[in-house]
Parts: C-alpha cells; sequence; structure tokens
C-alpha cells in the first residue's frame, strides 16, 4: 500500500511536536511493514527539501503562518503553493497513492486540493485548529474581530477537508466528540489511540544515555531486561533497586512546550504549596516555548525558584533518562489535551504519573485508579490550585517504595494498552479498506 501523508509538522525537524512525534513512529512502522510512505510537511530551520527520514520519503515546502500577518503570507504563498505542487508531482508520477492521509491543518487541505480526486482521503484529527489558535492568542493584543475573523477562516478550511474525506481518525474519544460537536457532515471518527515506544521510554536508562549538563544523578538498574511481544523491556526493578533520580524528594517533572493552555502558571502555584508541607520537593520544567521568562518571573514571585528548575529544550536522546529519573510526573493542562504522548513516555519510563481531568487525560490514565498498586492519585478531582496541591502532596507522602511500585504498575499498563503495534495495526486496517 502507497500513503502520502500531509503534516504540519515531522520529528525530528526543529520544533516539531505532539503530531510529528506521532507521524514519525506511525510512518516508521508502516514502512517496517512493507508499505510506502511519502510525507508532505512545511520546511522547519535547516533541513532539506527532500530527504529519507526512517523510510519515507519526505518532501518539504517553505510556508510560515504563526506570527505572520495576512499580507506577508498572501506574498509567500504563491511559491509555497508552487513548491508543494513540484512535491506533489514528483511522489505522485511514480505511482498513485493509494491514500492520502491528512494530519496537517495547512498542509492537508493543500495536499488534498492538490492529489486527484479519485484518491480516497482519510484525516487525522489531533485538535481543532480554531480552537488552538484561540488558545494560542488569547493572551496577545490583537483585537477580538481580528482573532475572530481568523478563527473562522481556519474553521471554514479545516470543516471543508474533513467532510471531503472517506474517513477520519481521532486518538481518543474526547476529540471524536470534540470533532462532532465542532462540525457538521463529517463521516463518524474512528478512535485509534495514540502509543509508546516500550523499548526507547523504559525504567532501567543507564547513565550513559544522558548528553546533556542537566541536574540529573543517574544511578543504572538491571541492564538484562526480558523483552515484551513489542520489542520492549519489561521492568524488573524491586523496590529496593536503585533508579535514577532527579535532586530533591520527591522531584516532580513536566515536559511540555510552555504555552498558554498547557498550565505552567498552574502547576508553579500549585509547587509553592506543595513546598510549604514538603520543604525538600522539588520541581524541573523541560520543554521551551513563549511562556519561558513569564513562568521564570512567576517561580521567583512564588519564591520557589530555588527550588524550580527550567531545563529548556531537551534534546530527544536525553527525554528517556529524564522521566525516568523523576519521581512523579505531574500533566498540568487546562484545556484540549488531545491525547498526550508525554503521559506514556512517562509511564513507560516508570514513573507514576499524576494530571488534570482535562481532555482525553482521563480516559487515558483513569484505569491507573483501579490498580491496586497506585497508591498516589492518577488525576485531580478537578482543575484549580487546591486540586493539584492535594494530588501532589499526596504523591510527595509516599514511601520511596510505594511510588516504586507506582511506576512498575504504571509501566505494565501501557505495555497492555498502548504499543504502538496497536496503534499502527489500527491504521493499517483503517488505511486498507479506504483503499479497497
Amino acid at each position: 500500500m502507497y500513503i502520502a501523508i500531509a503534516a504540519h509538522d515531522l520529528y525530528p525537524d526543529p520544533g516539531s511536536g505532539g503530531s510529528g512525534r506521532y507521524i514519525y513512529e506511525t510512518g516508521r512502522r508502516l514502512v517496517e511493514r512493507g508499505h510506502e510512505v511519502t510525507v508532505l510537511t512545511r520546511r522547519r530551520g535547516d533541513v532539506p527539501t527532500r530527504e529519507t527520514v526512517a523510510g519515507m520519503d519526505v518532501h518539504r515546502y517553505d510556508l510560515e503562518i504563526a506570527e505572520r500577518h495576512a499580507l506577508s503570507i498572501g506574498r509567500r504563498l504563491p511559491r509555497s503553493l508552487s513548491q508543494a505542487a513540484d512535491h506533489v508531482g514528483a511522489f505522485a508520477s511514480r505511482d498513485r497513492p493509494d491514500v492520502l492521509s491528512l494530519q496537517g491543518p495547512v498542509t492537508g487541505p493543500l495536499l488534498s486540493a492538490l492529489a486527484a480526486d479519485s484518491i480516497p482521503r482519510s484525516c487525522t484529527f489531533h485538535s481543532a485548529w480554531p480552537a488552538e489558535y484561540r488558545l494560542r492568542t488569547r493572551s496577545s493584543n490583537r483585537s477580538d474581530v481580528r482573532r475572530e475573523l481568523n478563527a473562522r477562516l481556519r474553521h471554514a478550511i479545516e470543516g471543508r477537508t474533513l467532510a471531503s474525506c472517506d474517513g477520519i481518525v481521532t486518538l481518543s474519544a474526547f476529540m471524536r466528540d470534540r470533532l462532532l460537536r465542532t462540525y457538521d457532515g463529517v463521516c463518524e471518527p474512528a478512535v485509534i489511540p495514540g502509543g509508546v515506544d516500550l523499548e526507547r521510554y523504559a525504567p532501567d536508562v543507564a547513565a550513559t544515555d544522558v548528553g546533556t549538563g542537566l541536574p540529573i544523578d543517574l544511578e543504572t538498574g538491571p541492564a538484562d531486561a526480558p523483552a515484551t511481544a513489542d520489542g520492549g523491556v519489561h521492568e524488573t526493578l524491586d523496590a529496593d533497586a536503585t533508579t535514577p533520580s532527579l535532586p530533591g524528594e520527591p522531584a516532580f517533572l513536566t515536559v511540555r512546550r510552555l504555552s498558554e493552555r498547557m498550565g505552567h502558571g498552574l502547576l508553579l502555584e500549585a509547587f509553592a504549596a506543595v513546598r510549604n508541607r514538603h520543604p525538600e520537593a522539588r520541581l524541573c520544567v523541560a520543554g521551551d516555548g513563549p511562556l519561558r521568562e513569564r513562568l521564570e518571573r512567576t517561580a521567583a514571585r512564588l519564591g520557589i525558584d530555588d527550588a524550580v528548575t527550567f531545563l529548556g529544550y531537551v534534546p530527544d536522546d536525553d527525554l528517556p533518562a529524564v522521566y525516568a529519573a523523576a519521581d512523579c510526573f505531574v500533566l498540568p493542562t487546562t484545556d484540549l489535551e488531545g491525547f498526550g504522548l508525554a503521559t506514556l513516555e512517562a509511564l513507560a519510563a516508570g514513573t507514576p504519573v499524576f494530571g488534570t481531568p482535562v481532555g482525553a487525560t482521563p480516559e487515558v490514565i483513569g484505569g491507573l485508579s483501579a490498580i491496586a498498586d497506585v497508591r498516589g492519585p492518577a488525576l485531580a478531582r478537578s482543575v484549580g490550585v487546591a486540586a493539584l496541591t492535594d494530588g501532589m502532596c499526596a504523591w510527595a507522602s509516599l514511601s520511596t517504595a510505594a511510588r516504586n511500585a507506582a511506576g512498575r504498575a504504571g509501566r505494565r499498563y501501557v505495555e497492555r494498552r498502548y504499543p504502538w503495534r496497536q496503534t499502527v495495526t489500527g491504521l493499517e486496517t483503517h488505511f486498507e479498506t479506504l483503499a479497497n
């Protein structure tokens, strides 16, 4: 089967996000199963306009939209369309794709318009484009009229693309329901959850896997762990075994882009209250974004800047060790959590997870609450400082052995429910149904 994917971004390009990682992980596994995969995406940073990435034939065109005025976008658009058309012509001339997988709010409509109408179309709906725009610009100095016009334009473009598709995929029931409430005239989506690389994210990450100067004191666990059916490794540490650790007791971690809906301000307020009860606790914030300076000022205002470390962008090679080093991973999202790959990565690394009851988070980690070894809360009772504080204090009050037991249980949880092979099998069946 020949699958042509339209991507908003693609890992490992600079600035790639969750959807870019998802496309990379599913695309390369489809290639491993013998399918041909071509990706059309926007060019980010100093990367080639065309190359092979993990067996995928990647084509990139130049177009910047974020923080750009409409006139600036309009001047560059003809050249961008010409570039994209050349790419589509190049990969379509070799063979006709069996299916188009539209996964980008800009590139998706573009590929759909340039490709033959007879090719079946599927859209993987990661999030609503107008909703993302409204959240991203909520604190900007743009007028309400301008923001609303931009949001409506995005709604019209995305709605038309969705209505033209023969199939739709969402990663969660939450996002399926959000889609059906937002857009009329679309087909019933198939819910195919995302996954996690169980071999890459594991509890026994060695200290030599860390290549940065991060403030992590790593000790290795057992090196010879048995393989899982998915090619991962079962975590074999007992309660007394040594594991990677961040400074402080306990060490909380969040890995998120520093932007409006991610809830970092809420997390800092809650952590300040946690420190009153647990003075040795520390918080590490991994990720970068437009709110970093504001968040650093907030930490200073709250008097916790000596206990909060802003790690900035963490190279992908170092992320497994960072996850494994924490005592508890916190997901403080305040809006529009469509799935949460970082949540699964932390669990796969053997680190307990605590999150706000937002978006898909309850369906992704809600099942942890029924596991006896998970003695701390998986979900906050609400979205607010008090609820987040209470949950973090509950995890801080547990012994190291109890947190380690919860981490082992979380690892088993994702091994059963979220290996990438299940995601790719679902996508493979979905695409084959459309192609036939």
